[in-house]
């Protein structure tokens, strides 16, 4: 029970702290996860990104700036929280309890990173192909595809870690 909560403090200390770094964030300041993020987008669009000091990761062939509101660290941080809620059953020691720790931060970093990028390329495909539906913006389409593509990128990562956590048991039981 003690390390459970210790899992419940840590996580939500470390979403606030991220929140709170982001708030507080520059661009500059988020190369931890713009970089890989602007790696992935490139090598998959095959668009060239480099860093602009104070704007984030710019493609001048493109135009389209991977900026501080691109970063998905609100992502991470869902992401985060979710998968350590989610293996809360395995705590059961300090080992256990790093472990869902550690894991969790991990997977929600790369998932963020993943999805991020998803978010960027369809944003991307989106801006060279603008979709004029009823009286909504190209604001509003794109933040709709963020909602959804993020939405989406929660229920993937949900799903890998039940089957994760699933796998692991069977395993332990011998099947």
């Amino acid at each position: 029970m003690k390390t459970k909560l210790v899992v419940v403090i840590v996580v939500a200390l470390t979403v606030w702290g991220l929140k709170r770094h982001y708030s507080d964030a520059g661009a500059d300041d988020l190369r931890w996860i713009l970089s890989p993020t602007a790696w992935l987008v490139g090598t998959a669009t095959g668009t060239a990104f480099t860093m602009a000091p104070g704007e984030g990761y710019v493609s001048h062939e493109r135009l389209f700036v991977i900026e501080k509101t691109c970063a998905g660290v609100n992502f991470l941080a869902a992401a985060f929280g979710m998968v350590a809620f989610g293996f809360m059953h395995r705590v059961r020691s300090t080992v256990s309890c790093v472990s869902v720790l550690g894991g969790s931060l991990i997977a929600g970093y790369g998932a963020a990173v993943v999805v991020n990028a998803v978010r960027i390329v369809i944003a991307m495909w989106l801006a060279a192909h603008p979709i004029t539906l009823f009286t909504l913006t190209a604001g509003d389409v794109h933040r709709f595809e963020g909602i959804a593509v993020y939405f989406g990128g929660l229920v993937v990562l949900a799903e890998l870690a039940r089957r994760i956590d699933r796998s692991a048991f069977l395993a332990r039981c011998g099947r």
